[in-house]
């Protein structure tokens, strides 16, 4: 449409047409080179990596883990002044207290 408007010349159009393309063909060289190395990297990464075994947590990792989750959900449904109040508890007596206040609180 510009061409036909005499705006762009038909030999702006054919050089742009050109420069695009030697583009193209540049930037699949490098993206495949890229590729390349990227694969051997996570190669070579993946071959020093052996898995390891997950290890069981103990008891007390367990109980801990517990205790934190219903402290969770117990200060959920708190308001954010509660829940300073509960933190306060917990810093204090313990997660135990503070748990037993933040379901007082709930009610």
């Amino acid at each position: 449409m510009l061409v036909d408007d005499g705006k762009i010349a038909a030999k702006d159009v054919a050089a742009a047409l050109k420069r695009r393309e030697k583009t193209i063909r540049e930037l699949r060289a490098r993206l495949s080179a890229l590729g390349e190395d990227v694969a051997t990297s996570v190669a070579k990464t993946a071959a020093r990596e052996a898995p390891r075994a997950r290890r069981a947590i103990t008891q007390a990792q367990r109980r801990a883990r517990q205790a934190q989750g219903r402290y969770l959900a117990a200060i959920r449904k708190l308001s954010r002044q509660a829940r300073l109040r509960v933190r306060a508890i917990r810093a204090k007596s313990g997660v135990d207290a503070a748990i037993r206040a933040a379901v007082k609180m709930a009610k």
